[in-house]
């Protein structure tokens, strides 16, 4: 009796979703609507359009297992890295000259004072 109830329950509140959904539904957006949408979706499912098919059969390969090693060797790439040795050295130097200026004993004296 408890499974029936939750079952009724459970349509009700998916009807009463369909129908705030189909009031709220903007002007641009009522060429569709959402029973519409509903429709189309379950008919889709069952006769699937060329797209979903070739998802469908994407999805279906079957999968190729391959270590992390060989991975990492077959999509090497020889390009230019993302950091340079160079460039990160020069910021680093630059933020411990700017961390060891304003240490209280490392403070350089003004000029004119």
């Amino acid at each position: 009796m408890a499974v029936l109830v939750a079952i009724v329950l459970a349509l009700l509140v998916a009807a009463a979703v369909l129908l705030v959904a189909s009031r709220s539904a903007s002007a641009s957006e009522r060429s569709e609507t959402p029973l519409q949408a509903f429709r189309n979706g379950v008919s889709g499912r069952r006769k699937p359009d060329s797209e979903q098919q070739a998802a469908a059969e994407a999805a279906a390969v079957e999968p190729v297992d391959l270590s992390l090693a060989q991975f990492l060797r077959e999509t090497v790439d020889e390009g230019e890295a993302y950091l340079q040795v160079d460039d990160l050295a020069a910021t680093l130097q630059r933020a411990r000259d700017k961390a060891a200026g304003t240490l209280p004993g490392n403070r350089k004296p003004l000029s004119g004072r």
